[in-house]
């Protein structure tokens, strides 16, 4: 088997950070594979697949650990006169790559790069600048190269149109500017880099973009536990310029009396470790609540590649609500929907819902937006029920404003108002409001790939999945109920 030293993606990693490359060769084990996002890469293969379908009488390199097994395959297709082939794999001098799908020509050849995304990312220039570079070694001719990437304007009516749901971007002209840039670094990662010594590189924007970087804590190992790269509503910037600044904990920040002075009391109340109560604000927050209330909490899926009649790439489809009404009495009552997998369940989970939450109620969301947002698209989408769901839309209220303000603060809520770290700071001992004592889905994400894949399952599986769906969007809308109740005992 040949040892390929530089792939496509390690070049990659190589152009983000010459560190990164290094831990790859080196030390892998260091690696937090937490920073990858599964839903993308799955995304990426679906997209990919579908993409595949804009090229008539496509060939397929198949997949093998052996690399060179996958350049015989590409080489035997060439041979045979194939046009298009996907994972068109070639090497040269440790250079391994695979085009996504290359096209053939007479004169030359075309690079078609395809991403899951809907716009295109610098990144993905570097990434065909790579593949363009090789070939030329190889010496092909790259007549053109091309990003092909999801177009987010377009709206599915029926069966899918290809050619509207993809869009093709040329990129060719901005890939061979880089081909100098691209030489430079391979030279220097097959010649000059010394795999025995670890980069001396330090902690800067190329952590965090264009993506995630898996060694970050391999990376900030020598700082203290509580640094500030774990502060809240501090965007990376900030954190950089104090890190390089030489303000690496807690104490340092409260220390440096003008840096301290600049940040907002959100944050200094997570330096500070305060427990901030203001029962003036909260008082007034609660007087705008009437009874009944309605608490409301949505679960969603989002599919890269639209299933049904009206929807956009990546749209956020419903499938899943809880509601808890809260009497003036103190009576719960509990409502709930869960659809069936394999189907549009939109209009029927519209009904549903406006027939559970009468007009003119007071509902209520934690971080409301996304709610509203949900409520606004289904009523763009059924005009029948638009009146009932913007009624619903208009008489919402946002139970997360108190904790988003600070007007209720406490150093367990770690700086973050998500329900997930403001839940277990009010109530740190009660299992019944701890997410980790559920079963299975314990996450929005978790729920989110549990129903997507449910066309997948058994029977037995899809029951089991079901009740813990169930209890996971219960206990989203219980918890709200008991936050409020928190609140009013602070008026």
């Amino acid at each position: 088997m040949i040892d390929f030293n530089v792939s496509k993606s390690r070049y990659i990693r190589a152009v983000q950070c010459l560190k990164m490359y290094w831990m790859d060769r080196v030390k892998p084990e260091e690696f937090d594979d937490s920073v990858m996002d599964e839903s993308v890469l799955e995304n990426g293969n679906e997209v990919g697949e579908l993409a595949q379908k804009l090229f008539e009488g496509i060939s397929i390199v198949k997949y093998s650990s052996d690399k060179s097994e996958m350049i015989n395959q590409t080489v035997g297709f060439i041979k045979d006169g194939k046009r298009y082939i996907a994972e068109a794999s070639f090497s040269f001098m440790g250079r391994f790559l695979s085009v996504d799908i290359l096209e053939i020509c007479d004169d030359g050849v075309i690079i078609n790069e395809v991403k899951s995304s809907t716009g295109v990312k610098d990144v993905y220039i570097d990434d065909v600048a790579y593949q363009s570079y090789v070939l030329s070694l190889l010496g092909f001719s790259v007549k053109s190269a091309n990003v092909i990437i999801l177009n987010s304007d377009y709206i599915r009516k029926g069966e899918l149109e290809l050619e509207k749901l993809f869009s093709v971007n040329n990129v060719t002209e901005q890939a061979f500017q880089r081909h100098c840039s691209v030489e430079k670094l391979l030279e220097f990662l097959s010649q000059d880099l010394d795999l025995r010594t670890e980069p001396d590189i330090n902690i800067a924007e190329h952590c965090f973009s264009p993506y995630p970087c898996g060694y970050f804590g391999y990376c900030t190992r020598h700082l203290p536990k509580e640094n500030i790269f774990l502060l809240r509503n501090l965007n990376k910037s900030e954190k950089l310029r104090m890190y390089h600044s030489g303000i690496h904990s807690f104490s340092d920040v409260i220390n440096e009396k003008n840096t301290f002075s600049k940040l907002r009391p959100v944050i200094k109340d997570q330096l500070l470790k305060k427990k901030i109560v203001k029962k003036e604000e909260i008082a007034r927050f609660i007087k705008n609540f009437y009874f009944p209330l309605y608490y409301l909490d949505f679960e969603t899926v989002q599919y890269a590649i639209p299933p049904y009649e009206g929807m956009k790439p990546y749209q956020q489809m419903p499938f899943q609500y809880s509601l808890h009404i809260e009497h003036e009495d103190g009576t719960l009552e509990h409502k709930e929907y869960l659809a069936c997998d394999g189907f549009d369940c939109r209009e029927e989970l519209a009904l549903r819902l406006i027939n559970d939450i009468p007009r003119h109620s007071c509902s209520i969301a934690y971080n409301m937006s996304f709610e509203k947002g949900i409520i606004a698209d289904l009523a763009f989408q059924y005009p029948k029920y638009y009146t009932d769901l913007m009624d619903i839309y208009n008489n919402m209220l946002d139970l997360m404003i108190p904790f988003k303000n600070h007007w209720y603060y406490d150093e367990a809520m770690q700086g973050s108002y998500s329900i997930k770290y403001v839940l277990p700071a009010l109530f740190p001992d009660d299992k019944a409001m701890d997410y980790n004592s559920l079963e299975g889905v314990k996450r929005g994400d978790e729920a989110m790939a549990a129903f997507k894949y449910m066309p997948m399952m058994s029977k037995e599986e899809k029951e089991n999945i079901r009740k813990q769906l169930l209890k996971y969007c219960e206990l989203d809308t219980y918890a709200m109920v008991m936050i409020m109740q928190k609140l009013r005992e602070e008026e």
